[in-house]
């Protein structure tokens, strides 16, 4: 008899990366807390969304776990990077890549709640209590403020200073500006194309400096390019905007720079459509954009990305180098 069962019998399956199921075999993690994990990909991977709203009673439910029990494996879940969150303490929950995970607790001893077995609900009250005492098990529990953040943070006065959180080295905020690393923002602009990521990303620095701090900024901006990318998949708008014949001006004032190998590009397309979108000023026909072209001509490097680059029609409709040619004398 074959244990291989055809899929058109079954009653649904949940289609999971390779990389997802071997890190999930990797992952020194105790077995509630294993069982949560699979919930939590289950109800995300299994339904085709990056996160979902997900409350510790429907673990429960379908673990046969303690609802506090269950809550404090997703705290200490998301400490490992295994899981994150979106939205702040009752933000919808998602899978991690497995590379950002921490594969070995550096504490000695497990949480409290792998302690019993898994099916055991009723004889250990007073271990139930003990798992829900510690700031972890705020996420879940309604017996305590709901806070991602310090008191004071939250509290503060309206135009105090808010000491900037840092969650990932690549990615700060100071208040007004993000700082991303070169890195990521060409890894952004690959996996978010045809979003402008530099342009989104001065936007959601926007955003961000009139609200409340993040704990983690790396994740508010995937989440915001995310979201970005499902309300415009082609990127920019083209109407009204002449792409095609920018990308002829600059073969012919700039023969010498690199040409447009795919003037298909949507990438290159939505940032052109963004600049001339920027100001009325850059819609004025060929005017503005032959003067560009011509101080563009003029240049043997821009800095794009994190080096000093020959100039190419990329680089140049970039915000920041276009910013910086299109201000420079002629």
């Amino acid at each position: 008899m074959s244990n291989v069962i055809p899929l058109k019998s079954t009653g649904g399956f949940t289609r999971m990366d390779n990389k997802l199921i071997e890190a999930l075999m990797v992952v020194d993690l105790p077995g509630r807390e294993l069982k949560v994990a699979l919930y939590v990909a289950r109800a995300t991977v299994g339904f085709h969304v990056p996160e979902a709203r997900i409350q510790a009673t429907e673990i429960s439910k379908a673990t046969n776990i303690h609802p506090d029990v269950a809550s404090k494996a997703i705290s200490h879940l998301l400490k490992r990077r295994i899981l994150y969150r979106v939205g702040g303490a009752r933000g919808d929950i998602g899978i991690s890549e497995p590379a950002e995970w921490i594969y070995y607790d550096t504490k000695k001893e497990c949480p409290n709640q792998t302690i019993s077995s898994d099916s055991d609900r009723t004889g250990c009250v007073v271990s139930i209590a003990r798992q829900t005492k510690s700031d972890d098990s705020l996420l879940y529990t309604k017996k305590e403020p709901l806070l991602t953040l310090p008191t004071e943070e939250i509290n503060a006065p309206r135009g105090a200073e808010h000491t900037p959180i840092e969650a990932s080295p690549l990615v700060s905020f100071d208040g007004e500006d993000f700082k991303v690393d070169t890195t990521l923002i060409n890894k952004w602009s690959v996996a978010y194309a045809p979003i402008d990521v530099e342009s989104e990303i001065k936007r959601a620095a926007a955003w961000a400096s009139a609200n409340r701090p993040k704990k983690d900024w790396r994740r508010f901006l995937v989440k915001w390019l995310g979201n970005q990318l499902k309300r415009n998949p082609q990127g920019t708008s083209e109407v009204g905007v002449p792409v095609d014949q920018i990308i002829a001006l600059y073969h012919r004032i700039c023969p010498n720079l690199a040409p447009v190998t795919v003037a298909s590009d949507r990438v290159l397309r939505s940032m052109i459509a963004e600049r001339w979108n920027e100001s009325t000023a850059h819609q004025s026909g060929q005017g503005f954009w032959l003067g560009f072209f011509q101080k563009a001509n003029n240049r043997s490097q821009v800095f794009f990305r994190g080096a000093n680059v020959t100039p190419r029609l990329e680089a140049l409709v970039s915000r920041a180098v276009f910013r910086e040619v299109s201000e420079a004398a002629q």
